[in-house]
């Protein structure tokens, strides 16, 4: 028996595999970055683990989740957020938080959402999704929010829930 093979390349299916496996150029662990504004650090980013894509659109993967600290100009702690995932776009300065994604402000209030986008050049936090914000004997539900980064002033949207007003 004679069996014969033939293999020609199609140069578009080549590039479409290419791209669908894409290797990071960076990996790194137990990530501990540190971001500063005029000598004064604003935020601490931690993660166990890091994938640095390059290409057309350079993004950081944090396949692990991340946990990120924001401190106003005196170094005290203003907010904190983590997730199960995320993904930082290196061109539009965004990062989009996905999984399980806590937000915590000074005044103790708390959202929980499974999808956030913090846009760092319009400082500004916000998600489309479901979230639920609690605060002391408050829980309020709302499809839709925007907030400044230290999640001190923010809008809900189609909110409802438990407020007891004073």
């Amino acid at each position: 028996a004679t069996f014969v093979f033939g293999c020609q390349t199609n140069p578009e299916k080549m590039e479409a595999l290419v791209k669908d496996t894409e290797e990071p150029i960076v990996i790194s662990h137990d990530v501990e970055w540190f971001y500063t504004k005029n000598g004064t650090t604003t935020h601490r980013l931690t993660s166990p683990k890091i994938l640095r894509f390059d290409g057309q659109k350079e993004y950081i993967e944090f396949p692990l989740g991340l946990e990120i600290f924001s401190f106003n100009i005196r170094g005290e702690q203003q907010a904190f957020m983590k997730s199960d995932y995320a993904i930082q776009y290196l061109d539009d300065e965004t990062i989009e938080a996905k999984g399980g994604v806590i937000l915590e402000n000074s005044q103790g209030e708390k959202l929980e959402t499974e999808s956030l986008v913090w846009d760092e050049k319009k400082d500004q936090i916000f998600t489309e999704s479901l979230v639920k914000i609690t605060t002391q004997g408050q829980l309020i539900i709302g499809e839709g929010f925007e907030s400044n980064r230290s999640f001190s002033k923010y809008i809900l949207k189609n909110s409802h829930g438990i407020i007891n007003l004073d």
